[in-house]
Order: structure tokens, then C-alpha cells, then sequence
């Protein structure tokens, strides 16, 4: 059975990631590039070079390759797992949405295509 809460788009986005401001993670640097993929309003699958450790407040600048909206969110890395075939590190990010700007503009960009507005965003608590 599915657990995930809101429907999954499945789009590449280039992406800059780093610890969220007081977030402890030692030898990460100021800016990672990364891509999302695997996007919904409540997360997206993260690919990287660098591994933040489970439980790591994150913020990420996104830019969405649909709308071309560019976006700024914190969340919190919930699983890591290395890809040996493409040298990289998945990690799932659960978005914490504290500003409805950027619930809006994820909205746009995954939901422009006439596919539904979801009536309502499941809110996620900071760890």
C-alpha cells in the first residue's frame, strides 16, 4: 500500500542544497549541486554527490523546469541510500511548507497542466 500523501511528479530540477542555518552537519559545504526528482507538494527525491545524514534540516533552492518558477524550501532529509550505478547519493526530503508562496509555486509548476489543484496540503511538523 502507497504511504505517500500527495501525488509524485516525475521531473528533473536542478537544485542547490545545504544544511538550513543551525543544522549540524560537519565537512558539507556552503552549496551542493543536486537535482529533485520524484516531486510532490510534501517532498522530492534528492540526488547529490555529498550525503546528508538522516535527520539534517536542509534548505534548497529549486528551479522548476515546468513553470521555470524558482523557489526557495527547507525540509528534512527522512532516508539515504547510495547509487552505485550513478556515483550518487538518493536522499528523500520531506518539505517543511511554512510559506504559502512556495506551496503556490510548486502548485503551479506540478499541477499547471490542467491535471487538478489538490484542495488541501498535509502539514508537515519540524523534527
Amino acid at each position: 500500500m502507497e504511504k505517500r500523501k500527495e501525488r509524485r511528479f516525475r521531473q528533473w530540477n536542478k537544485t542547490s542544497v545545504k544544511p538550513a542555518s543551525g543544522a549540524q552537519n560537519a565537512g558539507i559545504p556552503a552549496g551542493v549541486d543536486a537535482y529533485t526528482y520524484d516531486i510532490s507538494l510534501g517532498g522530492a527525491k534528492l540526488y547529490a554527490d555529498i550525503e546528508f545524514a538522516v535527520g539534517t534540516a536542509v534548505r534548497m533552492h529549486v528551479e522548476m523546469v515546468r513553470s521555470r518558477d524558482s523557489i526557495g524550501i527547507d525540509g528534512v532529509v527522512r532516508w539515504t541510500r547510495r547509487n552505485s550505478d550513478y556515483n550518487v547519493f538518493e536522499m528523500g526530503v520531506e518539505f517543511f511548507h511554512v510559506i504559502p508562496k512556495t506551496a503556490l509555486a510548486l502548485m503551479h509548476n506540478l499541477y499547471e497542466q490542467g491535471t487538478g489543484i489538490p484542495t488541501r496540503i498535509s502539514r508537515v511538523s519540524k523534527p
